[in-house]
C-alpha cells in the first residue's frame, strides 16, 4: 500500500466533470489492481467502494453513512484558488507544506517552492502543476498513486495532433483546441521565467512528465472552502469520482479543516440517502456543454442537457415565431415520441417573439411565416452540407472495426460532430411541424 493510502487510513471525489473528474482522462480505466485492492482497505473509502459504474471505473456508495470518502488535507496538493483570496486559505495551504507533507510524506518541501504555490500571481492550474511535478520526483506517495492509478495519457481535445483536431470538422473548435494548449504552455514558460529557483528544482522532471502533470491538474482538481477562502485540491480517491450534471455528491473541507471529503448529496435524484451500489457522481459545471467537456477532460456526456444549437440556426427566427407556436410543435413532437426533434425545438423559445400573459382573453396566435422557416431551413442544410461527411456516414464509421483503430481523441471528435449533425436533423424536424 502506498504512503499516501496509509495516510488516508489516519483519516477518515467525483467527478468533477465524468470521467472521475474525467471520463476517458477522467474516466480512464485504472492500472493496476493491487492500487484499487488497497484503496478499497483504506479508511479514507469511509462509505464507498472502487467498482465498475456507468462510464467505466469509479466510486460506488456502499449505503452504510452519508460520508463516503476522507482524505486528510495534510496529504494532499493544495493552493489558493486566487493569491490574495484570504489570509486562512494561504495559511493552511502553506501548513500543509511546512508541518503535513513533512509527518505524513516524511520531506521537506523547498521554501521557494512553498512560497510559488501558495502566493506567486500565476493562474491556480501552474501552481498545482509545479507542486505536483515536484511531489511526483520527490514523495513515493504521489509517485505511486500517479502511476498505479492516473492514467499515463489523457484524451483532452487541447493535447490533440492535427489530424485529431480535422477529425472535429469545426473550425471554432479547433481555434479553442489551439489556443487552450498555446494558452497553458505560455503561462507555465512565463512562471518558470519569473522564478528561475522553481525552475531549477523541476530541472530533473522533462517536458513529456510536465504536461501529463499539466493534465492531471487540468482533469482532476477539485475545490473547496477553508475560513471563507476558496482553495484548489489534488485529492486521491476522491478523484474517482465520475461526472454528471445531476450529482449524486458534494464536496469540500470538513467542519473540522482537517479532511477534504466526499459526502452523499441530499437532494441526489436517486434519494436522500445513499443506496448501496449507487454510483458516487460529481458535477465538474452545471453549465458545461460537451465542448467544453471535451476539450478540458477529454469525454462527452452524451445525456447532457447543457446541449445548444449554434446562433445561426436560432437567428433567422429571433422575434419572428411565436413563442407559442414553438411549444406547440414541440408538444405534438413529445406526443408523436420525438423527444429528440422537441429538445432541438425548444432551442429556439430563447429568441422567440412572446405573446400576450397567460388569462389574457386573444385570437389564436397566428401561423408563422414560411419563409422564416425556410430561411432557417436553409441555415442548417447548408451547414450539414458543407461538413465533409454526413451524418449517415459517421454512424457507419461508428459502427465499424475501423472505428476501434482511430485515436481516443478522434473517436472522440466523431462522436462528437455526429451528436451535433443528429441534432441538426431533430431541429429539421421540429421545423416541419412549426405551424
Amino acid at each position: 500500500m502506498s504512503a499516501l493510502a496509509s495516510a488516508s487510513r489516519g483519516a477518515s471525489a467525483g467527478a468533477r466533470r465524468v470521467t472521475s473528474r474525467r471520463m476517458s482522462s477522467r474516466r480512464a480505466n485504472l492500472r493496476a489492481e493491487a492500487t484499487t485492492s488497497a484503496f478499497e482497505t483504506s479508511e479514507a473509502l469511509q462509505s464507498a467502494k472502487i467498482g465498475e459504474g456507468a462510464f467505466g471505473r469509479g466510486l460506488l456508495a456502499t449505503g452504510e453513512g452519508k460520508t463516503l470518502v476522507s482524505v486528510p488535507i495534510d496529504a494532499l496538493v493544495v493552493a489558493p484558488a486566487a493569491v490574495g483570496g484570504g489570509a486562512g486559505g494561504a495559511k493552511r495551504a502553506r501548513e500543509t507544506y511546512e508541518r503535513g507533507w513533512k509527518e505524513i510524506h516524511g520531506v521537506d518541501v523547498p521554501n521557494a517552492m512553498v512560497e510559488f504555490v501558495v502566493s506567486a500571481p500565476f493562474a491556480k492550474d501552474v501552481r498545482l502543476t509545479a507542486m505536483l511535478a515536484w511531489a511526483y520526483s520527490n514523495v513515493e506517495a504521489w509517485r505511486a498513486y500517479g502511476d498505479d492509478v492516473v492514467p499515463s495519457a489523457f484524451d483532452s481535445m487541447y493535447l490533440a495532433s492535427e489530424e485529431e483536431l480535422d477529425a472535429l470538422q469545426d473550425t471554432e473548435l479547433r481555434v479553442m483546441a489551439t489556443r487552450s494548449r498555446n494558452g497553458y504552455e505560455a503561462m507555465w514558460n512565463a512562471a518558470m521565467e519569473a522564478n528561475p529557483e522553481v525552475k531549477s528544482l523541476l530541472a530533473e522532471v522533462d517536458d513529456e512528465r510536465l504536461k501529463w502533470c499539466r493534465s492531471w491538474v487540468h482533469t482532476r482538481a477539485i475545490s473547496g472552502v477553508f475560513e471563507g477562502a476558496e482553495l484548489a485540491f489534488l485529492a486521491p480517491v476522491i478523484d474517482l469520482a465520475n461526472h454528471r450534471v445531476e450529482s449524486t455528491a458534494t464536496y469540500g473541507v470538513s467542519a473540522d479543516g482537517k479532511n477534504f471529503e466526499l459526502s452523499w448529496n441530499e437532494n441526489a435524484p436517486e434519494g436522500a440517502s445513499p443506496v448501496a451500489n449507487t454510483e458516487v457522481f460529481i458535477s465538474y459545471g452545471d453549465r458545461m456543454n460537451n465542448a467544453i467537456l471535451m476539450l478540458h477532460y477529454g469525454f462527452i456526456d452524451d445525456n447532457n442537457r447543457n446541449e445548444r444549437l449554434p446562433m445561426e440556426f436560432i437567428a433567422p427566427g429571433a422575434r419572428k415565431v411565436l413563442g407559442a407556436r414553438v411549444i406547440e410543435a414541440c408538444d405534438r413532437l413529445k406526443a408523436d415520441g420525438d423527444e429528440e426533434a422537441a429538445i432541438a425545438g425548444a432551442n429556439l423559445l430563447a429568441l422567440a417573439a412572446r405573446g400576450p400573459p397567460p388569462g389574457v382573453d386573444v385570437p389564436p396566435p397566428p401561423p408563422t411565416d414560411p419563409e422564416v422557416v425556410n430561411a432557417i431551413r436553409q441555415v442548417v442544410e447548408q451547414t450539414l452540407s458543407d461538413k465533409p461527411t454526413t451524418a449517415d456516414e459517421d454512424e457507419a464509421l461508428v459502427a465499424s472495426s475501423e472505428f476501434q483503430s482511430l485515436s481516443p481523441r478522434t473517436q472522440l471528435a466523431v462522436r462528437h460532430r455526429l451528436a451535433q449533425k443528429n441534432m441538426a436533423r431533430a431541429y429539421l424536424r421540429f421545423l416541419n411541424v412549426l405551424q
